[in-house]
């Protein structure tokens, strides 16, 4: 009793705890063993929901991953399944997903699966009902900016892989076909300059001049040696910079 002259009586619940916990437990055993056997058998719509209804972000990673991949090898669009999936999604599940796709777009090498599956989400439900769900503006701003490096990269790379067309190019061994494209490539990039003509020699990008410079010097058998080597220059180069310099001297 207490001063308020009432009666308290208390309860042990310690049996029904410990009850609840164990059954909680055989749940998530017999989940987990369920997982196992889809993903063994390429049930993966199946395994997808449960890895989710058990909040197991690598083993949905897992799954989306294979989904993917079995889209792609039957010849369909890579996001039809997750499309299916991503509709029949409640607001709280879509949250989640995309809680997911947060943390695993900070990696570039789950940032493949990450983009797609925010793809599906954002073209099947309406930007209207995305903007008023709780927390999901918040999860779309935090994927921004690893997207966007992540694109960058991707555009870098892609970039860097039409040096091999342009030396081609240059040796007259690239299909017109080909061809056609590193000239649209050429006219439309922004992160490399385009050729440019500097003394009758082609110069790509950078700020280091086509060729050799002529030594200043007053030593006769110099001034009649020409260097003809042709150097064409991709992007600055410290080492030409200095190469340049050093033969100045």
């Amino acid at each position: 009793g207490g001063a308020d002259s009432r009666i308290l009586v208390w309860n042990d619940t310690t049996k029904e705890v410990e009850d609840a916990k164990r059954e909680e437990a055989e749940r998530n055993i017999l989940m987990e063993q369920r997982l196992s056997n889809h993903l063994r058998f390429k049930e993966y719509e199946k395994a997808l929901e449960i890895a989710l209804e058990l909040d197991k972000p690598r083993q949905a990673l897992k799954v989306l991953s294979a989904i993917i991949e079995s889209d792609v090898q039957k010849g369909e669009s890579s996001m039809s399944t997750l499309r299916s999936h991503v509709k029949s999604w409640p607001v709280s599940r879509t949250a989640q997903v995309l809680r997911y796709c947060r943390d695993w777009n900070t990696r570039a090498r789950n940032s493949h699966v990450a983009m797609l599956t925010v793809k599906a989400i954002v073209s099947s439900i309406p930007a209207q009902q995305l903007a008023t769900a709780d927390g999901v503006p918040e999860l779309m701003a935090g994927i921004l900016p690893y997207a966007e490096r992540h694109f960058q990269r991707l555009d870098k790379l892609y970039t860097s892989s039409y040096l091999i067309d342009y030396t081609l190019l240059s040796m007259g061994n690239l299909d017109d076909n080909v061809a056609e494209d590193y000239s649209a490539w050429e006219a439309n990039s922004k992160l490399v300059l385009p050729p440019s003509q500097v003394e009758g020699k082609t110069q790509v990008g950078g700020s280091v001049l086509v060729g050799k410079p002529k030594a200043v010097n007053n030593n006769k058998d110099d001034e009649e040696r020409e260097d003809t080597d042709e150097v064409i220059t991709v992007g600055e180069s410290e080492s030409s910079s200095s190469e340049s310099d050093s033969d100045d001297e």
